[in-house]
């Protein structure tokens, strides 16, 4: 705290000295100055929130969101016969398989997004330390931008693949550890653990 009150009064005595001011202790500011007054305090001003912010932990945090580290090749990705539980449409089972393909062997990836950490959690995913989680976009054929939801049955079970507003879409694979797979139709909101068949 008292480093921050010396470099205020320090900055504060800069922005004096370079805009040809006399420190406000030693004489009144003259009429005209008065707004040079307000700009310099409005300047010199730090409210406590923002000090917080910019702590290095809270900056370190911060850059952990949007992480992207160097990928490591994985065998346990790679793909097999199917999956468990069955994936009944045969265009999202090939896609699938062909991203984890790419991803086991550390192809580079057509978004920027895809292999960084995600770090935000959701309820549908188990909780695992920072850096645990990376996603990547899955293209699904014949899903051009602007297509509404669709069904998706997996395991027996209905779900709807959001709408495509935008070139990546609303669905993702989650690789968990280099590990493990869940697959969210709907853009975080659903999470179904994939396991690979061989």
């Amino acid at each position: 705290m008292l480093l921050m009150r010396k470099i205020k009064l320090s900055l504060l005595l800069s922005s004096l000295f370079l805009a040809g001011l006399t420190p406000a202790f030693s004489t009144p500011p003259a009429a005209g100055s008065a707004r040079a007054y307000d700009l310099l305090a409005d300047l010199v001003y730090v409210p406590s929130t923002e000090v917080v912010a910019s702590t290095p932990a809270a900056v370190e945090t911060d850059l952990r969101q949007y992480d992207n580290p160097p990928c490591k090749p994985s065998q346990a990705l790679l793909p097999g016969k199917t999956f468990s539980p069955k994936v009944s449409d045969e265009r999202r089972e090939r896609a699938i398989k062909e991203l984890l393909s790419r991803i086991a062997v550390c192809t580079p990836m057509p978004y920027d997004n895809d292999g960084n950490v995600h770090s935000k959690p959701h309820a549908g995913l188990p909780k695992k330390p920072a850096g645990y989680y990376l996603e990547y976009t899955l293209i699904v054929p014949n899903r051009p931008t602007g297509s509404g939801p669709e069904p998706v049955v997996i395991g027996g079970v209905t779900y709807m693949a959001g709408p495509v507003q935008s070139f990546r879409g609303a669905e993702r694979l989650m690789i968990g550890g280099g590990r493990e797979v869940f697959y969210t139709p709907d853009h975080y909101t659903t999470f179904i653990p994939l396991s690979i068949v061989r």
